[in-house]
Order: C-alpha cells, then structure tokens, then sequence
C-alpha cells in the first residue's frame, strides 16, 4: 500500500485528467465528470476530488464531491463512487477514510456516500463485484439527501458488443409493440440531427422544460443548467440527438458518454395530433449509435411515470439495482433539525432553492 498517493485537489489539472480517466474506464460514470459537478456551483455548492495516483502519476481511482451548503448547514455528498481502476478495489477503505475525514473537516453535519457495485450483471467490468467493508462504521443507510443526482439502477440494454449482427440481437429483444412503432417511426420522415450550437441546445432544453411544465415535474433551470449542458457538449461528453420532421423540432434526448456507455438523462417530445412515435425512433437511434461504438450496453435508465417506465421496459433491458447510500451522522443536533424541516423542503423545492442561491 506504499504507493498510495491520496488528496483532495481542486486542480485544474487534475480535473481534466480525471474526466479522461472516466472516458477510459469501463467504470467511469457521468455523475463524476467535472462539468457536472461543478454545475452545482449555481446552487452555491462546491466540488471537490478525491484522487489517488501512483508514483508514475497514473490514476488508480477517484470520487468526486459535492459539498451542498445553505448558511452553516453543509452536507458532504458522493454521488457515485469511489471509481477505482481494476484490480485497486483494495483502495475502497482509504477513500472512505478520506471521504470521511473532508466531511469532519468541512463542519459536514451529514456525509453521504453511494458506492457503485452491482453483484449480478452480464457487465460486470463497469463495477465493483463485491461489498467493501467499511473502515468507519456507517450511522445507517438510505438516501437522506436527495438534491444531488444520483443512481439507484442502471437498466441497460444489452448490445451484444463486437457481434456481426448485433442490431438484430437487440432489436428480438425490443417486445412486440416497440418493434412495430420503430419500424412505423421509421416511415414518417423522421430526421434525426445532433444540437451542437448554443442556439440548437438552447432549442432543445426548452422543449425540455416545457415538457416537464405541462407533465408536472421539474428539472434544473436553462439559468441553472446551460452552461453547463453546453461545455459538456463541447467536451463531447454529452450529446442531444433530436429528431426533425418537415424542418421542425419534434423531439429531444440528452444523452452522455462516459465509460465507454451512453446514458439517458432526460428527453421530450412534441405532443401533437398526429403521433410521429418520435420517442420510439430517437431511442431506437441512440441504440444503434451506441451498437457502432462497440459498447456493451445502453443505460436507457429507470424511473419515470407508469407509461414512461412501460416505453423503457420495451426496449428490453436488464435492472441492475445498486446498493443503498451510507451515510453518516457528524452533528445530531444540526441533523435532528435537517430530519424535521425535510418534508417542508420538500414541498417548497422552488421556494428553498431561490434562498439557498442568497446564500452562495
């Protein structure tokens, strides 16, 4: 264990480095990419890293953080991780230690960690296999704080990677309806186009949030979330296909790449009279983009309202449930306090969100 080099770094340096780590690695996820961290800043939050490197300077794991913040309330959220390259799972101890130790330091009166392993799965090289014991015992498990993303299952679409036929292979795993509504959204003139300028993903992003307007749930702000969906896809990790019919915007998805796996985030479609089934192609497109990547599987996520979750059930996909978060208890008397003002958190997103932003 000599060769241990563990920090936290704010470097920009090591940032950059840390984001072509998780672009290599069969584990690197999107919730660990600089830009997305650092979005949070709108929030007046902070991110951290934690790295560990060996004596050459190669990264042998990471985990990114993000110290929410409303006045002296501060909580200490990992979303995902620690990211460790194969073969340094031995390294899961130190990082909690640190984890652990920052969020002390930082006046964290909660510290929450989820860690990415996945025990049965056909992908076993994107996680962890087995469950670390933890140097520190942890107060208990659940997710406590929920303002910052993080993953409770992959559903990933297996894309029989490196096969001939592997479209096919796929595809006799969509069920029957999906297969007859791509085959149909193929007859419509669909276009499918890639939002690369501000403009275009400005475009994009207000379909989204209109959609979210008129369903009934929300999402970050284009104030909020711009400029950072635009530098994620400069860096070409994230991509928004679109589909076009007769040069109008029908349809969008928000889709990143890392780990050499493209997940979907979030998308919206147009309703009109006239069902141009521009949900069934746009993801039918992702697919086959991600089957010429070589890659093993299309996270097309869970989650959703009844019929969205039926939409992603028929393309097929396997559930790969992680582990609940740990968490652990710093202050109990700032945290018995966060324990009772929660459920009016909760029905006050908007209101609490514009208080915390006085604060950053």
């Amino acid at each position: 264990m000599k060769e241990i080099r563990l920090h936290i770094t704010n470097s920009t340096d090591d940032w950059k480095d840390w984001d072509q780590f998780l672009a290599k690695s069969k584990r690197g996820i999107y919730l660990q990419l600089s830009d997305w961290l650092k979005s949070y800043r709108a929030y007046g939050f902070e991110g951290h890293l934690i790295l560990s490197k060996d004596p050459s300077g190669q990264i042998q794991g990471g985990m990114g953080l993000v110290l929410a913040k409303a006045g002296p309330l501060k909580i200490l959220v990992a979303p995902y991780g620690p990211v460790l390259d194969e073969g340094k799972e031995d390294l899961f101890p130190a990082f909690v230690s640190e984890f652990y130790a920052f969020a002390k330091k930082s006046g964290a009166f909660l510290a929450q960690l989820s860690a990415p392993i996945a025990t049965t799965s056909d992908f076993q090289d994107h996680f962890m296999t087995s469950q670390p014991a933890y140097p520190i015992a942890p107060t208990g498990k659940g997710l406590l704080f929920k303002y910052v993303t993080g993953l409770s299952a992959f559903r990933a679409v297996k894309l029989f990677a490196g096969e001939k036929d592997a479209y096919e292979k796929v595809r006799s795993n969509y069920k029957a309806n999906t297969r007859r509504d791509v085959n149909k959204s193929n007859r419509m003139g669909n276009e499918l186009v890639f939002a690369e300028s501000v403009e275009e993903i400005q475009k994009a992003y207000d379909l989204i949030e209109l959609n979210a307007e008129n369903q009934g749930y929300s999402v970050r702000s284009w104030d909020d979330f711009g400029p950072t969906l635009i530098s994620l896809v400069n860096c070409g990790h994230c991509m928004i296909p679109c589909c076009q019919n007769e040069g109008s915007l029908k349809g969008a998805l928000i889709i990143f790449e890392a780990g050499q796996k493209l997940h979907y985030i979030m998308g919206a479609t147009l309703r009109e009279k006239k069902d141009l089934l521009v949900g069934h192609f746009l993801q039918d497109q992702v697919i086959q983009l991600a089957i010429s990547k070589g890659y093993d599987f299309y996270d097309i996520s869970m989650g959703g309202s009844p019929g969205v979750v039926r939409f992603k059930e028929g393309f097929g996909g396997e559930g790969l449930p992680l582990p609940e978060p740990q968490y652990w208890v710093l202050k109990p008397a700032q945290f018995f306090a966060y324990q009772k003002l929660l459920p009016w958190v909760q029905k006050n997103k908007t209101f609490v969100s514009k208080i915390v932003k006085k604060f950053k």
